[in-house]
């Protein structure tokens, strides 16, 4: 749509501004149409300053390492969805995500990792790593990306993570736990969700089966908004074993409605 609103500027500035017999033309006839000409050359070069695109960045990598029990590649895998918006605060924001506050230099930073990777983390044959930013939903009030991933530098399994992050697009901040009123109410409203699917049917630590719904702890990780709903993930070994994996629960936003505070209200409801 946008390259045919371009083109259709073009069309417009060609017949107007360069096809103009060169005579004398009284002014008043000329009023007029540079009137209407101004208003749709602007009204062309409006575009959604919210709207987020993406530009694909992927680094891959392997280094040959051996030692004296075997030999074999080591693996560097990075694939980003690099945020293409007019809304500054909100590109820089999502790149200070996935990077860290200090740069936005995303070709550098995982050119150091994937160095600093092959050096020590991964410097056993065979050890792997792999990244990924995705981006995910967009409305016109927010976008959420996803970061997923694993992580292989010996033993007996791999190491994963998945997590999300949501951004406002009215200033491009984070939206997590600053959605809500009070942390340690919503930590009561949370826990059954969690008890109910995984501490009963995967019978996980006694420890956590006798916890009371206040000592109950929210993830480390901030929730995200997916659609009509507020994610929440634990970590692998956050609370539970390795066997029961990340464990994750969705929570219908009309469910979390008395909690949220007037910011959670603007981005799930659209309230002010």
């Amino acid at each position: 749509m946008d390259e045919i609103n371009h083109r259709h500027c073009r069309s417009i500035k060609k017949q107007y501004l360069c096809d103009i017999n060169p005579k004398i033309i009284p002014m008043k006839k000329l009023f007029i149409p540079i009137a209407l000409l101004l208003m749709l050359i602007v009204g062309c070069t409006q575009i959604p300053n919210n709207e987020v695109e993406v530009d694909t960045y992927i680094l891959c990598d392997s280094l040959y390492m051996e030692n004296e029990y075997e030999e074999g590649y080591s693996h560097y895998i990075a694939k980003l969805d690099l945020p293409v918006t007019k809304n500054d605060s909100l590109r820089l924001n999502i790149l200070h995500w996935m990077l860290s506050p200090e740069t936005e230099d995303y070709e550098d930073y995982f050119e150091k990792d994937k160095y600093l990777f092959f050096g020590e983390e991964g410097s056993e044959p065979r050890s792997e790593i792999e990244i990924n930013y995705t981006l995910t939903e967009q409305t016109d009030r927010y976008v959420t990306y996803i970061s997923e991933g694993s992580a292989y530098t010996g033993g007996a399994h791999t190491i994963p993570w998945y997590y999300g992050a949501t951004f406002s697009k009215k200033d491009g901040s984070l939206v997590g736990y600053d959605m809500f009123n009070d942390l340690i109410q919503l930590s009561e409203i949370v826990a059954p969700y969690f008890k109910d699917q995984y501490l009963n049917s995967l019978e996980l630590v006694e420890e956590m089966e006798d916890m009371g719904d206040e000592d109950f702890i929210l993830p480390i990780n901030d929730p995200w908004i997916e659609t009509d709903s507020v994610v929440f993930c634990y970590q692998t070994y956050e609370i539970a074993p390795y066997s029961a994996g990340m464990p994750l629960r969705k929570i219908s936003k009309t469910d979390l409605l008395p909690y949220l505070s007037e910011k959670g209200k603007s981005i799930l409801f659209d309230q002010q």
